[in-house]
Order: structure tokens, then sequence, then C-alpha cells
């Protein structure tokens, strides 16, 4: 009985942005209310940002993660305590930060312990990046803060050239005696491990092209359904620069007059999984989004319905 509670107890939290109509969403409507909007990046269990939320009850709290149990363990923390300005969204933080944050519009933004991926070659998985730097320089408000916490003093020096070539102005990285509380600075601390901080101030403003914009897509085709063509589907592959998109499984309804394609897709290191469905419409053919599966609008996901459509039309 407890867990079906505790699942119910998250959802009050839980805010899903691949469903909204406008991109960046307008965040006092959200909330309910004009308030400071500040950003936990990978809030894990919750214990930094349900305290702060509880300190600072006048500022809307938005926190990211990519793990369902932390979502859930984070929610349950939520409801024990009453906190009412806090919203979860299981995503990709640096993605969310960009495409649900209009320029000059947050005031504080929170990362604690990142994994530093210390290995040469996993290098491009890093968090605080040229991509991300820019993204903070164009949505903190002027005078807004960036705040790292790490215990990897080599990751807070990157981390500082980054933030200083995006216009930012940096402070640190320097010794943090004490904070932020969390079970990740408890673990280090109790093997004599350091802690380092890094804050840095938005001055001017800046700006980020943003992906996840425009109406859902489909395509119509005056072609008739014709399984064979469907079924030679799979594998439809585009790459370019800053994104591919591969069909990877083709499934048909019982009735087949039906299709359903399985897809993956990456826009600048976000991917998603989504379905295609293909059905017969006004005498021919319509490529929409399954309603089961509900991915962001990017060019990765327009792009897919454009080749499919396509591909159908050379029938």
């Amino acid at each position: 009985m407890y867990a079906i509670l505790g699942a119910v107890d998250f959802f009050r939290y839980l805010v899903r942005p691949e469903h909204w109509r406008e991109l960046p969403p307008r965040w006092a409507e959200v909330f309910g209310r004009q308030a400071p909007l500040c950003v936990e990046v990978g809030f894990g269990n919750g214990e930094f940002l349900a305290e702060m939320a509880q300190t600072h009850a006048d500022w809307n709290w938005v926190g990211f993660e990519t793990s369902l149990t932390c979502i859930v363990k984070t929610g349950r923390k939520l409801h024990l305590n009453l906190v009412e300005n806090v919203r979860l969204a299981l995503l990709d933080g640096k993605f969310g930060l960009r495409e649900l944050f209009p320029d000059a519009s947050v005031a504080k933004v929170f990362v604690n312990f990142p994994c530093p991926w210390p290995k040469v070659r996993h290098a491009n998985r890093r968090l605080v990046d040229e991509d991300f730097v820019q993204t903070l320089a164009a949505v903190l408000e002027e005078g807004g803060e960036f705040h790292l916490i790490t215990d990897a003093f080599a990751y807070a020096e990157e981390a500082a050239q980054h933030v200083a070539a995006s216009g930012l102005a940096v402070e640190g990285p320097n010794p943090l005696p004490g904070g932020p509380g969390t079970r990740y600075e408890r673990k280090w601390r109790s093997r004599g491990l350091s802690i380092w901080q890094l804050v840095a101030r938005a001055s001017r403003p800046g700006k980020v092209e943003r992906i996840a914009e425009g109406p859902m897509p489909h395509a119509l085709i005056a072609k008739p359904f014709l399984p064979e063509k469907i079924k030679s589907l799979a594998g439809l592959k585009e790459v370019w620069p800053e994104g591919v998109f591969v069909i990877k499984e083709v499934f048909f309804a019982h009735t087949g007059q039906t299709a359903l394609l399985r897809v993956f897709s990456q826009d600048r290191g976000f991917p998603q999984h989504f379905f295609l469905v293909i059905s017969p419409y006004k005498g021919g053919l319509i490529v929409q989004l399954d309603g089961a599966s509900v991915p962001f609008r990017t060019p990765a996901v327009k792009r897919a319905v454009a080749a499919v459509a396509r591909a159908l039309e050379v029938a």
C-alpha cells in the first residue's frame, strides 16, 4: 500500500513538457504564481532540492532527472514535507534547461556532484561543456547565478574555463567548507576528499537556439496502403551533422490496415524513442506520431515523418 501511495505522491510534482503545446512554457502558469525561477540539474534523491524549496519557499523550483526512481523518492520527500513550489521533470537536464526556459528567465541553476567522466574518451558525456554554458548564458537573468559543486578539482577547473568563455563572471573553484548536505557530500567527506564550488554570474544577455518547437508533424500521401512497401521502411535512416534517425522496426495491426514504426532519433546528443503510425486517411495515407509515445518536436522527429512520407510516395 505504501508503494502505491508513494507513486501517487510523486505524480503531484511531475510535469510532462513533451505534451505541452507551447515551448518554452509560461512557468508562472505552471506554478500558479509569479516567483523567481530556480533549477537543479540532476537532483538525485532530492535532498538538496527539498531542503532548498523549503528554505526558499518564495521561489519556484524545477528539477531534472533521468531516473524514475529518483523522481519517486524526491516526490515522497516533497509530499512528506508539504512542499508545493517544486516541479519535477523526467528529462535530460541539458536539453530541458535549453528548451523549457526563455532567455533571461532563470534566477539560479544548481548542479551538485555531476559525474566527472574522467577518461578522455568519455569527455563528450560531461555535463558542463560549451553547449551547456551557452544555454546558461542565455537563460540566466542579469545577475543570475550558476552553482557547481564537485569533488573533482580537474572537472571544476575545466568547467570554469567553459563558463568563463561564455561571458559569465566566474568565482572559483574554491574549497567548500560545508554543504550542500547531500548523500554524495557525506560520502566524499567521509573519505577525506575536498569539495569544490564554482559560482558564475550573468552580466549580459545571451542567446541560444532552441529546437523543440512548432506543431506536431504529420504528412498526407495520395497513395494506397501497401504492406510490402511499408515493411521495407525498416532500416530507413538519415544522418546529418546535428542529428540522426533510424526506423528500427515495423509492426502491423491484426486488421493489416495500420502500421506502427518504432523510431530512434538523436538531436545534438538528445536521444528519443517514439512510434509513427501509418493508416488510411481520405483515400490516401497519413503518417503521424502515435499518441502513446509523444516525443519532443525536434528536427529529427520532423525529418523522420517527412522521410517516411517521401519513401511511401515513391510507390
